[in-house]
């Protein structure tokens, strides 16, 4: 339990009605565990005639009077009537608002919870997503947030109605005990009750081991989901679709028998109870009847056995929810409680404008235990264009990497304009230097959206000229809803050739003091590529550019050319680039 108080932080802004909830909850019980073994006891024996108990059915009717004044047998026959359905009212509006707000309250913990965990995943550094599936990421995010809602919500309604009605119980029994000889054996039946927490704790145990192995079965579930969905072409180009089926088959096995774990473990709680209860009621029906109990004292004092022994299967479901919601929060936690690799700097370096001089000393840098960049020193002065070449895994993409502060180095410093990055704030950083990646991704919504993300506050016409100058402006008016099409998932409805140019027209928007392009001109035919050479040449100008290049015909704009291989620069050669 504990380990859950730090997040009931999320009720604050609903306390109140949470606070409602509460009073409603406790409504509920005093009518249930109070109110009904009185009607059993004092109303229904006085209607008729069968009253075994002379003194509390005079309390009743006098108590009738105090209020009403004097009454005749009809008067009091009809108000006793109304008084069962109107306790039966005090019992289900109560329970009614209090479902109702508790779990109005727990969708709201839910939406700040993911708020929260989605926040900070924006937050994590690149590494983080390298060690962790999405699809696992994105069941943390949607299943284990609702389970959580689930504990919290449901738990702290009944953590206050359930004991409240065992206490409400209780007091009605332990006062008909005092008052009447042979209705204290009954108190017998409650030695049963610390015999019902064996069952409790028992399967509690299970539960946490089964419900761990289940999250994390659903999150690989859900990676392989989002891998298979996510390689339409691979899938049937291989023809692996049985083999597909044939993973997702055993995948989807497994999680079965774990379900069908927890069900067990869960659903035997409650009988395990009621056996246990069952027994001590039967030994307190047996000592009742030989010590002369009256029959409406017995009916009485079974219902208010049943409204002590309800709360009690109640609260062992609680405790089965705690345990199953201790698998979720241990995986939500590992991304709340995620170390940032990459932290904000205590004391900002803050500059007007930015020249754009690189510099890189003595930097190296490894992926877990293999150094991908072995002791780089190399500058690059403000508005030189570079080009990075050499075989794949040289170290090309880690080099231009290090400049946004995607990482950080292991050892050494990369720099700009002679400040450490690790002295500027990330966002100002980031803002001082645009991307276009090899493969860019396309954001669901529109061509004029997907374009906007360069610079937000942009108006139409510069969104346009942007587009002009990366040579999108032709291709998106004849598009059905022109800049209005929307793109569908990751912008697989446009080629990569205009896909790529509409990342280009991200950059030209942004219109960045540095720019790093990884192979921009990769996906486009040979037409194309010629126009955006052409803008390229443009764009580069005056800033500071890296080109992580594969083709020759990216090389020849380049002031310089880096060659790369197994993590070191092995030639630096200047040419005179073709503008």
């Amino acid at each position: 339990m504990k380990r859950f108080w730090p997040y009931l932080r999320y009720l604050k802004p609903v306390r109140w009605h949470f606070a409602a909830g509460i009073f409603a909850g406790l409504l509920y019980s005093v009518a249930s565990g109070l109110g009904l073994p009185l009607v059993t006891k004092v109303v229904v024996p006085l209607l008729f005639g069968e009253d075994a108990d002379g003194e509390q059915s005079q309390w009743y009717v006098d108590t009738l009077e105090s209020f009403l004044g004097a009454l005749d047998p009809n008067a009091i026959l009809m108000l006793s009537c109304i008084w069962i359905p109107l306790m039966f009212l005090v019992r289900g509006l109560g329970g009614y608002l209090n479902s109702y707000l508790i779990n109005y309250c727990g969708f709201r913990v839910l939406e700040s919870l993911r708020a929260e965990t989605f926040a900070k995943l924006q937050s994590l550094p690149v590494s983080f997503f390298q060690k962790h599936r999405s699809g696992d990421l994105l069941a943390r995010l949607l299943g284990d947030t609702e389970i959580l809602r689930q504990v919290i919500s449901q738990t702290s309604s009944d953590l206050i109605k359930q004991p409240a009605t065992l206490v409400a119980a209780l007091t009605f029994l332990i006062v008909e005990a005092v008052n009447e000889e042979g209705m204290f054996v009954v108190l017998i039946a409650l030695g049963s009750v610390p015999l019902c927490v064996l069952p409790i704790r028992l399967a509690g145990r299970k539960l946490k081991k089964r419900a761990e192995a289940l999250q994390r079965e659903t999150g690989g579930v859900s990676a392989m989901l989002a891998e298979n969905l996510q390689s339409p072409i691979e899938v049937r180009a291989y023809n692996l679709q049985e083999r597909e089926s044939s993973r997702f088959g055993r995948m989807i096995g497994e999680l079965l028998r774990l379900s069908a774990k927890i069900v067990k473990y869960r659903e035997a709680i409650s009988p395990s109870i009621e056996v246990v209860a069952a027994v001590g009621f039967a030994i307190a029906l047996y000592l009742g009847v030989k010590n002369g109990m009256s029959q409406a004292s017995f009916v009485a004092a079974g219902m208010a056995l049943y409204m002590a022994y309800e709360p009690v299967k109640k609260l062992g479901r609680i405790h089965a929810m705690f345990r199953q919601g201790e698998g979720a929060l241990n995986r939500i936690e590992e991304i709340l409680e995620a170390e940032d690799h990459l932290p904000e700097t205590t004391d900002p370096h803050h500059a007007d404008g930015t020249r754009g001089e690189i510099r890189f000393d003595e930097v190296r840098f490894s992926y877990a235990q293999e150094e991908v960049l072995r002791g780089i020193t190399v500058e690059i002065p403000p508005g030189q264009c570079v080009a990075l070449v050499g075989p794949s895994g040289g170290g090309k993409s880690t080099f231009a990497n290090l400049i946004p502060r995607l990482f950080d180095v292991d050892s050494g410093s990369v720099s700009l304009d002679g400040v450490d990055v690790r002295r500027w704030n990330k966002a100002d950083l980031r803002n001082r230097i645009a991307v276009v990646p090899q493969m860019p991704i396309l954001f669901s919504g529109t061509i004029y959206e997907n374009i906007l993300l360069g610079k937000l506050e942009a108006g139409k016409a510069e969104v346009e000229e942007a587009a002009r100058r990366a040579h999108a402006h032709e291709f998106i008016l004849e598009l059905p809803d022109g800049y209005d099409t929307e793109v569908s998932e990751k912008g697989t409805r446009l080629s990569g050739g205009q896909r790529q140019r509409i990342a280009l027209a991200r950059a030209f928007l942004k219109d960045a003091p540095v720019l790093i392009l990884d192979e921009a001109t990769s996906a486009l035919d040979s037409v194309s590529e010629a126009h955006i050479q052409e803008a390229l040449a443009e764009l580069i100008k005056g800033r500071t550019t890296i080109i992580i290049a594969h083709r020759l015909s990216t090389t020849r704009i380049a002031d310089r050319v880096l060659e790369f291989d197994r993590g070191k620069i092995v030639s630096n050669n200047t040419q005179e680039a073709a503008r």
